[in-house]
């Protein structure tokens, strides 16, 4: 083999090992959107995790394993079958800039015919081009839980509030990073606990989980790997709650 030939094969093995490393870097640290489904076995009850890039595990390092339903499943035993059906930047509502109705995860989550639903959305609802009000949102939020109990009459939904967004050093108002807006994403929290109460839904208020644990957030945003153990273990003790 040519001295010249010889260079380009090491140049092209390079470039690749370089590649293989930046994709595994994406997924290892919850940035490459990509999934892990695995089947259920016979008589394990089905949690579909439903949400955007904060379900999802958007920046998370050691995204396979410390994204919330991966802590979730380790946390509820092999009795329990989680499903990591978070879609980043997704809307509730079905008019905002991206409905998580249109997503692939949406109807991978509606076959999936689970047991019980989690869901999370409402941050990006918070963004000014998608809030629409308090009542729309309710009315979107109460239709979004009835295309799942229509594959499922007795599903349990749990409602999980958004995390708190948190301002910029030194801003009180406004947006935060990804035109997230902190004082919608609290108004929607009230919203979300209220509608739980009055429907008879199991709600777990993450807001008020996160609110007081900034350092769990590297961007004011999104939940270390830190702050989805917490979230996970809420939602665990929920599940385990029969009341």
């Amino acid at each position: 083999m040519k001295k010249g030939n010889k260079i380009i094969i090491s140049i092209g093995i390079i470039v690749l090992a370089l590649v293989l490393f930046f994709l595994f870097a994406l997924y290892n640290n919850g940035y490459s959107g990509l999934h892990r489904h695995k089947e259920a076995a016979d008589g394990q009850i089905k949690v579909a995790c439903v949400g955007d890039s904060i379900t999802y595990g958007h920046g998370i390092k050691g995204w396979a394993k410390n994204n919330y339903p991966a802590q979730l499943q380790k946390i509820l035993g092999d009795g329990y079958h989680v499903a990591n059906f978070g879609h980043s930047g997704k809307t509730l509502s079905n008019d905002g800039d991206q409905p998580y109705t249109e997503s692939e995860q949406y109807q991978l989550s509606l076959e999936y015919d689970a047991d019980i639903v989690v869901i999370m959305l409402g941050t990006n609802d918070s963004k000014p081009e998608n809030w629409t009000g308090a009542l729309d949102f309710v009315e979107k939020y109460d239709k979004f839980i009835n295309s799942y109990k229509g594959n499922n009459p007795d599903v349990e939904i749990i409602i999980c509030t958004p995390a708190a967004a948190f301002f910029h050093k030194g801003e009180s108002d406004g947006m935060t990073s990804y035109d997230i807006q902190p004082k919608m994403v609290e108004i929607i929290k009230n919203e979300l606990r209220t509608f739980a109460l009055l429907n008879g839904y199991k709600c777990v208020d993450v807001y008020s989980l996160t609110e007081n644990h900034k350092e769990w957030f590297r961007d004011n945003v999104h939940p270390s790997k830190d702050g989805a153990k917490a979230i996970a273990e809420a939602v665990a003790e929920k599940i385990k709650n029969k009341e």
